[in-house]
Order: structure tokens, then C-alpha cells, then sequence
């Protein structure tokens, strides 16, 4: 009933505002006469689009906790987030770390899963937790009549877990009974190997775990790792929604105040990787496969490199959406699949920049074909002035969306410190946009999908693919563990 509630409330805000935008006065009447030009397009707004980005209060607690609040009080709602500097790339047993995340919530020192869930359902609420390659969270929303409530959830939930062994149990028996079915899905396969060819062996390249890896997960063990993991030096809170900032900031020292630092996890590994410089195929053998997933690949750039803005904009022009170079090719022109995308991931070690799309079999060789010509074609002709105007303003236009929503813009603010961002950042992020040109396309096309510098990944059937794709470069091929067999 009180989540119905808040939803009402919700509608109320958008219908008011609407009818508010309707009755603005300031039109001029024989402005609003004149006849409009059209040509099938929206009006277009050429103008470099403003933000003033609003910035939480911080706090940090003598205990290194950091506490990020940002008051919104149009909507009676709270989200509270923990955020950890902590995950699979700082233990040994990546399995140990997740289960110790999504165990989080099966039960406390002081409640059963059972009744956590019952309070959580009570109030109309959502519990979350789960742990990534470097960061781990904790995440609960609801009305913010229950703020209080959220926050001593979040404080037990991730202070005193149980890790009860019925429900490690369960998850280790869940995680043994989908590696099957990861092991013969292409695109599972596929991303696993395109991190193996791009991080080696790396703790970044995250393999499938064996079955052993997972039965050695003890419940003792999910304690060390807690324990390790969980320190308030490598800790922020979030919270955004209805709320006095001054409260929460006491409710947090109460709950968090005496929580003790801790160590024991792995040393950060480096996070510079080089590009390779030569093309090499890598082929998973899937026989009888009747498609071919296709991944094209290089070592691209972190987050805060001068490069990921230009790189974004070439990445929407190549493959960034529908109305995109390798869509139109590669499905819309050629039909050889229902979609061609391609992809920049850029976090806070260095990302990769590449392509992929899953294609009938025997239209391998042509496929590959199409997309190396569309990555030649990026680094040799100039985009037309149309197109990459269009692109700025799609790129722009989402980030606007973004701002829309008080969580969105405490996530940005959060992005922005995690991968050591200026503070001014998305203040000049359109500025930014707008100001890459089409030399700027082709140079980053030139340094990032140059010749010889693209990774072929192919998961489908050898026997069929191989004699298509030697032309090339040298041919790795690897069984469903990701492991070579032969060169």
C-alpha cells in the first residue's frame, strides 16, 4: 500500500509540472504564427548544452567512512547505498568474494534472512548486494518515512552477516549447476576469451571457475574475506532522496561510528595493459554450430585518459545504436545478423574497444570482411559534418536524461571520484562532446583499430570458419574453458 502510495505521489509531480509548462506564458503570437519548415526532422538545438551539476555533502567520519548526501525533496523517496573499494581482483578465490557479497543478505547475528525480508517487504522496499571485479555494494530504497529503518538495515546486513550454511550451500550448488550451460553459451564464451586475449592472465581476465574452485568455498572462509574486505577506510555511503542531511549524518555515526579498520586484502594489481601489434584469430571450436559469435577487439584507454571523450564519440558513429555504420552494414545492408554493435568499456584500469555480432556460419568470412572495411573506412574518411552533429547531440541529449533523476546524479558524482575525475567534469563533459571533430574520429580509429592492432575472437564451428579467417593472421584455438589447444 505505501509503495502505491509513492508512486501516486510520483504521478502527481510529472502532471503538475506538465500542466505548469503548458500555461507558461511568454510565447509571442505572431512568432507562434510564422510558418514552420519541416522536413521530417525535430527542430534542432545547435546550442552547446549547460549543466550545473549538483553536488552532494560530504563527510568522513574519524574512522575514514565517507558519507555522500544528496537532499531531494520532490519525491518521498530514499535510496542508501554502501559502496566498497573490494572484490574479486583482491582475493584469491573469486568465488569466496562473490558468494561473501550475495550472501549478504541471507541473515544477521541479529535476524534470519527470513525476517530481513520481511521488514524489507513491509516497507515496500528493494535489498540488494552483490560484488564486481573491484567494487562491492549494498544497496535498499523506499519511502523516506523509513529512512532510519534503511539505515540500520544497511548497518546490520553489512556489519554482522550469518552466512548461514544452508545458503551457501544453495548458491554453491547453483554456481556448479550453470557451469554447463556457460560453457557452451557463444556469447559467455566468447567475452570470457576477448578478456583472456586482452589481460592474459590477469587477475582482470575473471575466468570461469572450475568446480573445484567452488566446492573449496567454506563459510570460514566468507568470514576472512568480510572481515578483509570490509574496512571503513575503502567505504562510502550514499544516500539521496527526502531527507535532512544533519539526521542522517548522526544516524550513520551512531551505526558506523566504532566500525575498525581492516586489512588483509591483495595488493591492487597494475592496471596498464598494451595493445597487441599484430592481428591474431582465436577461434573456441563449437562443432556443429550453426552461428559464428564474432568479437573484434584491442586495449583501449581508463576512464580519465584524455582519449575516452573522442572515443566515445567515434564508438557511437561505428556501432553505438541502430542508426549506426555497422548496423546499417552488417544487418541492415547485408542481413547477416539482427544486430552489429560495437562497444568502448573504460574503467578504472585500462578498458577495450572493439565490435561484435553473431552471424550465420557461412557468412563468416564476409562478415568479418564488412567490419574490418568499416573499421578502415572510420580511419581514412572524414565523417560528414551531418552525421557526427547528429552523434554529438545523441551523446549530449542522454547525458541530459541522466541529470533527471537525483539517484543518477549522486552515481555521477560517485563515477567522478572513483576514476579520479576532475570535480568540474561533467560541468564541461557537452563542451567536451561538441568540440571533438571529425580529424579527432579518424585519429582515434587510426590508434585504437589500426592495422594490426585488432583481435579476432570467433566461437562457432572450426572446421567451417577457420580456412575464412586464417587469411587474417596466426590461429589460436581454445576449448569451452578458454584454454589453448593448439597454435
Amino acid at each position: 500500500m505505501k509503495k502505491t502510495w509513492f508512486w501516486i505521489a510520483l504521478a502527481s509531480i510529472l502532471t503538475l509540472n506538465a500542466a505548469q509548462a503548458q500555461e507558461s506564458p511568454g510565447v509571442d503570437e505572431n512568432e507562434a504564427a510564422k510558418p514552420a519548415v519541416r522536413k521530417n526532422l525535430a527542430p534542432v538545438d545547435k546550442k552547446t548544452l549547460k549543466v550545473r551539476f549538483q553536488r552532494p555533502k560530504e563527510y568522513t567520519l574519524p574512522n575514514g567512512l565517507k558519507i555522500h548526501i544528496l537532499e531531494d525533496h520532490r519525491v518521498p523517496g530514499t535510496t542508501v547505498r554502501l559502496l566498497l573499494q573490494a572484490g574479486t581482483l583482491y582475493w584469491p578465490n573469486q568465488v569466496e568474494a562473490e558468494a561473501a557479497g550475495s550472501l549478504l543478505t541471507e541473515g544477521t547475528t541479529t535476524k534470519t534472512g527470513k525476517e530481513i525480508a520481511r521488514i524489507v517487504d513491509g516497507m515496500g522496499a528493494e535489498l540488494t548486494s552483490g560484488t564486481g571485479i573491484d567494487f562491492s555494494s549494498l544497496s535498499i530504497s523506499a519511502l523516506s518515512d523509513y529512512t532510519e529503518v534503511l539505515l540500520d538495515i544497511i548497518a546490520d546486513v553489512a556489519l554482522n552477516p550469518a552466512y548461514p550454511q544452508d545458503r551457501l550451500d544453495n548458491y554453491k550448488f547453483r554456481r556448479i549447476a550453470g557451469l554447463p550451460a556457460r560453457k557452451v553459451d557463444p556469447d559467455n564464451l566468447s567475452s570470457m576469451l576477448t578478456a583472456r586475449v586482452n589481460y592474459g592472465t590477469s587477475r582482470f581476465a575473471r575466468p570461469l571457475p572450475k568446480e573445484e574452485e567452488i566446492q573449496a568455498v567454506t563459510r570460514e572462509g566468507l568470514f576472512v574475506y568480510h572481515k578483509a574486505a570490509f574496512s571503513p577506510d575503502r567505504a562510502t555511503i550514499t544516500v539521496v532522496g527526502d531527507v535532512d542531511a544533519k539526521t542522517v549524518v548522526e544516524r550513520i555515526k551512531a551505526l558506523f561510528g566504532e566500525w575498525k579498520q581492516t586489512a588483509g586484502l591483495l595488493p591492487e594489481p597494475s592496471r596498464e595493459f598494451q595493445p597487441k601489434d599484430k592481428t591474431v584469430v582465436h577461434i573456441v571450436d563449437r562443432p556443429g554450430s550453426q552461428q559464428t559469435m564474432l568479437r573484434f577487439t584491442n586495449i583501449a584507454v581508463r576512464r580519465n585518459h584524455p582519449d575516452y571523450i573522442p572515443l566515445l564519440v567515434a564508438n557511437r558513429i561505428l556501432g553505438g545504436g541502430s542508426t549506426s555504420r555497422l548496423f546499417r552494414k552488417i544487418r541492415e545492408e547485408k542481413g547477416y545478423t539482427y544486430g552489429a554493435y560495437s562497444s568502448l568499456s573504460a574503467p578504472r584500469w585500462t578498458g577495450t574497444w572493439g565490435a561484435y555480432a553473431s552471424v550465420r556460419s557461412e557468412v563468416t568470412g564476409p562478415a568479418v570482411d564488412d567490419f574490418l572495411a568499416e573499421f578502415k573506412r572510420l580511419q581514412t574518411e572524414p565523417v560528414d559534418p551531418d552525421e557526427l552533429d547528429r552523434v554529438k547531440r545523441t551523446l549530449t541529449g542522454s547525458f541530459a536524461r541522466t541529470l533527471e533523476s537525483p539517484d543518477n546524479i549522486l552515481g555521477k558524482y560517485t563515477e567522478l571520484l572513483r576514476n579520479d575525475l576532475p570535480l568540474d567534469y561533467w560541468e564541461t563533459y557537452p563542451k567536451k562532446i561538441n568540440a571533438v571533430t571529425a580529424d579527432d574520429v579518424m585519429r582515434m580509429a587510426r590508434k585504437y583499430l589500426g592495422e594490426g592492432r585488432i583481435q579476432i575472437i570467433a566461437v562457432g564451428e572450426r572446421e567451417s570458419i577457420e580456412p575464412v579467417l586464417k587469411k587474417h593472421g596466426p590461429v589460436i584455438v581454445y576449448n569451452t574453458d578458454i584454454e589453448p589447444i593448439s597454435q
